[in-house]
Parts: structure tokens; C-alpha cells; sequence
């Protein structure tokens, strides 16, 4: 009996000893852009974007294999994916300087809503190290939610180094690409509903 009492002391103690491994948090905050030539365009609203159940929480999802993905408890973004998206495009239509106001949240809704859903962001391990990036966006009129333009965008990239860190940076500097498209294209889209609604007058 002793002899047990002490082996299971033994074990009480060895498992106060192990430590949780370290969370890493992280985040992506395109790079700042530059001002638009161009007149002033309506307010345009831009809510946290959906989420794909699989990437929809701080877990930092991994690909394993072509039918596998695992999210990671020690590497975690600071918030989730279709906040963090999300943000990014509002910061970067805000910096564009071609808007009246990009909002967040507004009530009553300015004239018009730029929708998005997250269809994938991960870090893939399979058979090379890339980083993929995917999801939708509409833009719509906020009276009738009418579409007048929409768009589907789904990247991979290589990233090279061991550290899950190096896979970040190229998602970083890859959303950082795209929302120069987005933005150019969002711009287009306000531009011909603007010119279309005046030319019905």
C-alpha cells in the first residue's frame, strides 16, 4: 500500500511539472496604401465577414494532407478570421480616401454593403509549405440589396521556412495584393451603379 501511495505521489508530481506549450498569437494587417485620385463616392458599409465552420475560430487551421486540416492550440490569431478580414478591407477603402465614410457598423445603413464570406485560411504542410486564402464578395445597394458586383477569390503561395511565423508574412503580404484588386474593383462597381442610377433619372 505504501509503496503504491508513493508511485502515485510520484505521478501527481511529474504532472504538475508539465507545462502547456506556448501560444503564439497572430495577425493580418495589410500593408497601408495610398490615396485615390477621384471624386467622392457614397458611405459604404463593411460588417465582419462569415466564416467557413472549419476556419471560424483562433485556432490557426493547418493542412496535413489533401483531406485533412487540424486547427493548432499553440498558434492562434488574435481574432477571428472573418473579423480579422474583414478589418483589413475597411482599413484599406478608408486609406483609398474615395469614400464619404467606411463604417463598421451604421444604422440606418449607408447606401451601400460590402459583404464577405471566408472560405479558407490555412498554412498548408502538404506536399510543400504554402498558405491558401480564399473567399467571397458582394457588393449591394442597402435599400433593396440589389448585387452589383461580386466576386470569388481563392490564392495559394509558397512559404518558404520552418517557422509557422514565415507562413503568416506571405498571408500577410498576399491579402495585402489582393485588396488592391478589391479595392480598384469596389470603386468600379459604385462608380457604374452611381452612373446608372443618374443616367435613369
Amino acid at each position: 500500500m505504501s509503496r503504491a501511495l508513493s508511485v502515485a505521489c510520484l505521478l501527481v508530481l511529474t504532472g504538475c511539472g508539465i507545462t502547456a506549450p506556448r501560444v503564439r498569437y497572430f495577425e493580418i494587417r495589410p500593408a497601408p496604401a495610398g490615396a485615390l485620385a477621384g471624386p467622392k463616392l457614397p458611405a459604404i458599409l463593411v460588417p465582419d465577414f462569415g466564416c467557413v465552420s472549419a476556419y471560424d475560430h483562433l485556432r490557426v487551421v493547418i493542412r496535413r494532407s489533401p483531406v485533412e486540416v487540424g486547427a493548432s492550440r499553440s498558434l492562434q490569431w488574435s481574432t477571428v478570421p472573418g473579423r480579422m478580414l474583414a478589418q483589413g478591407l475597411s482599413e484599406r477603402l478608408e486609406q483609398s480616401r474615395r469614400f464619404e465614410n467606411v463604417r463598421r457598423e451604421a444604422k440606418p445603413k449607408p447606401p451601400y454593403t460590402l459583404e464577405g464570406q471566408v472560405q479558407v485560411i490555412e498554412l498548408n504542410e502538404h506536399p510543400t509549405r504554402t498558405v491558401r486564402l480564399g473567399f467571397h464578395l458582394s457588393v449591394r445597394r442597402s435599400e433593396d440589396g440589389t448585387v452589383i458586383g461580386e466576386e470569388t477569390i481563392d490564392e495559394t503561395r509558397p512559404a518558404p521556412g520552418g517557422d509557422p511565423a514565415d507562413g503568416i508574412l506571405v498571408l500577410r503580404d498576399l491579402y495585402s495584393e489582393i485588396l488592391d484588386g478589391v479595392t480598384a474593383r469596389v470603386i468600379a462597381a459604385l462608380e457604374r451603379d452611381r452612373s446608372a442610377t443618374e443616367a435613369a433619372r
